[in-house]
């Protein structure tokens, strides 16, 4: 439980960085650019106006958000599985 509560602590952390690094990226911004990826976030769009939101930009900032939650949680989850393997092969070496 301990350890779930530390991944999910440490994707919240790192979630901050994570988006930024996501909204600076330059190929992702021409894919919303160039190449209609709107069209992608058409069913969120649908859906937020349903219930209320106004305003396409909180839904794909929303949207970034959970995502680079989803890849911060990721990573720690990562590296926290590789620091418990380096930890059981050094204590059984």
């Amino acid at each position: 439980m301990k350890r779930k509560l530390a991944v999910v602590g440490g994707g919240v952390l790192l979630t901050l960085p994570v988006y930024l690094v996501l909204a600076n990226f330059q190929p992702l911004e021409d894919l919303f650019l160039y190449h209609g990826a709107w069209k992608a976030f058409k069913p969120l769009f649908l859906a937020g106006n349903a219930i209320g939101i106004h305003g396409d930009g909180a839904i794909v900032e929303t949207a970034m958000f959970v995502v680079s939650f989803l890849i911060a949680v990721a990573i720690v989850a990562l590296l926290a599985r590789g620091i418990a393997r380096a930890r059981r092969e050094r204590n059984n070496a």
